[in-house]
């Protein structure tokens, strides 16, 4: 499965095109984009073909707004997450053969506000084993962060009590406008209880943005899945044990 995270989403506005290409070039089975600046009159304004689109816009602020485009042959839900305020959210689930049911979430907590334990406990608790991708703005030396920020502190203590895996790529995801703001690495993914390997976790540059693209592909693990217990009764042996119950009567 090959997903790709895409913040900062002046994408919209500049770089639908290059979007397009950049997954047909990785054959992107997921697209989760984070601050859209869609707004409801114009929903169908960066269709990909081939996709299905998912869309939650921030009506009550002029940018925000989370996205997420699945193939079309993928057996994908919506998921219901209008009861978020505090973070941007759009989610779907994701039936795949073998593994079961995936949630997938594309995420947007905007830099001014701080990450809620609340609101990372309820997505967690949405039922099945869950991907978190996207701009979380934490900063954490944990995954290479210069200077970390009090989200990245959240972040960290709750990943070793809630029991969840933080996947960071090596190298900055964010590029600053500000020369004398260093880069940092602010998209993330965060699972729990996926039996998916990471296979790789790196930013792209095909797309000129200040939030680079982020590309997470992850598949079976080592040895493939485990195969189910399936018991097969013997019929012979229930039959013939039948034909007694009968002689004796």
């Amino acid at each position: 499965m090959q997903l790709i995270c895409v913040g900062g989403c002046a994408i919209y506005k500049f770089q639908h095109q290059q979007l397009k290409q950049c997954t047909k070039e990785y054959g992107i089975d997921i697209v989760l984009v984070q601050e859209t600046f869609l707004k409801p009159i114009r929903p169908k304004s960066c269709a990909l073909a081939g996709y299905v689109q998912l869309l939650t816009d921030r009506t009550y602020a002029p940018l925000g707004g989370t996205a997420i485009y699945y193939k079309r042959s993928l057996h994908c839900c919506p998921i219901d997450l209008s009861n978020f305020t505090n973070i941007g959210t759009t989610g779907c689930r994701l039936a795949m053969t073998e593994h079961g049911t995936l949630v997938i979430v594309s995420i947007y907590l905007s830099s001014s506000k701080s990450l809620l334990r609340s609101n990372l406990e309820a997505l967690l608790a949405l039922g099945d084993p869950i991907i978190l991708f996207g701009d979380f703005n934490c900063k954490s030396r944990n995954w290479g962060c210069v200077v970390p920020n009090t989200n990245g502190t959240t972040l960290n203590k709750l990943s070793k009590k809630k029991k969840f895996n933080i996947i960071t790529p090596l190298t900055p995801t964010h590029y600053p406008d500000d020369l004398t703001s260093r880069p940092s690495i602010l998209d993330l993914a965060i699972t729990k209880e996926v039996s998916l390997n990471v296979n790789c976790i790196d930013p792209l540059h095909c797309l000129v943005l200040d939030h680079r693209p982020v590309f997470l592909r992850m598949g079976p693990p080592v040895g493939g899945f485990p195969k189910p217990k399936i018991k097969i009764n013997d019929w012979k042996r229930v039959s013939t044990a039948l034909e007694k119950v009968d002689t004796l009567t």
